[in-house]
């Protein structure tokens, strides 16, 4: 018997692989999208008690987290299967930004974290909807990792012309200039732990959207995570096919 270096998988191979962990995604969502369900009626019914209704909200905030992860696997089995396209349509980012915030706001409350966001009343603009939830709640959920207990985390959204501009601030430690290029590698943890996957696939989606994604020195101390994104992206995957002025002027 011979040891050596695993040969590489064949396309038919790689395909296989990226379906049955589509296929994963698709069998770990149903349950997780139960127990949140649950969640949410049991905390609607107002019968529970002070530390039931803690306990029911750390697991509804714990299973939104597991679901984001295994949201993420999917993205990346469609990235590697060729299927990562984008399907851009008229949003109000401002609106999704808001809710990504309210989506991690029992995480920021488990650490005792102040949670702020800054984002006017309505902000139209063409882009994949679906995938910039997932870049927003990747960056949040990050913010909050590495900001202290009792720190702050700050989500702004503003236009420049053209240009979407939403950034995620912390006062954590930061991230050191050295480490900045290798955080959006795939799988890349720098020992913090998690998938490594979510600012790999920040960055896919902002290159997506023909945008970019930048790290440096928030003014509260720690990282400072800018997204900018052209306000009229491809809809539905067509070039030329962009938002009128009246529609962006909502």
């Amino acid at each position: 018997m011979t040891f050596g270096r695993t040969p590489p998988r064949s396309e038919h191979d790689a395909a296989a692989t990226n379906d049955r962990l589509a296929g994963f995604g698709h069998e770990l969502k149903t349950p997780l999208s139960i127990i949140l369900g649950l969640c949410a009626r049991l905390e609607a019914g107002g019968r529970l008690d002070g530390q039931e209704a803690a306990d029911v909200s750390r697991i509804r905030a714990n299973a939104h987290t597991m679901l984001r992860q295994v949201q993420d696997m999917m993205l990346v089995a469609r990235m590697d299967g060729g299927l990562f396209e984008l399907e851009a349509s008229l949003s109000d980012v401002a609106a999704m930004v808001r809710m990504c915030a309210e989506g991690v706001t029992q995480l920021a409350a488990d650490r005792d974290l102040t949670l702020e966001v800054a984002a006017p009343p309505h902000l139209p603009a063409l882009v994949d909807r679906d995938k910039l939830t997932s870049a927003l709640t990747n960056l949040l959920s990050n913010a909050i990792a590495h900001a202290p207990a009792g720190g702050c985390v700050r989500c702004s959204l503003r236009t420049m012309p053209g240009t979407l501009v939403i950034d995620v601030a912390d006062d954590g430690p930061g991230v050191p200039v050295e480490a900045r290029g290798a955080i959006f590698r795939r799988f890349h943890t720098g020992g913090r732990g998690g998938t490594g996957l979510g600012l790999a696939l920040v960055r896919e989606i902002a290159s997506l959207h023909g945008g970019t994604i930048t790290v440096g020195d928030a003014p509260e101390g720690g990282a400072l995570f800018q997204l900018m994104l052209p306000l009229r992206a491809r809809r539905n995957g067509v070039p030329g096919a962009a938002v009128s002025p009246a529609e962006l002027a909502g």
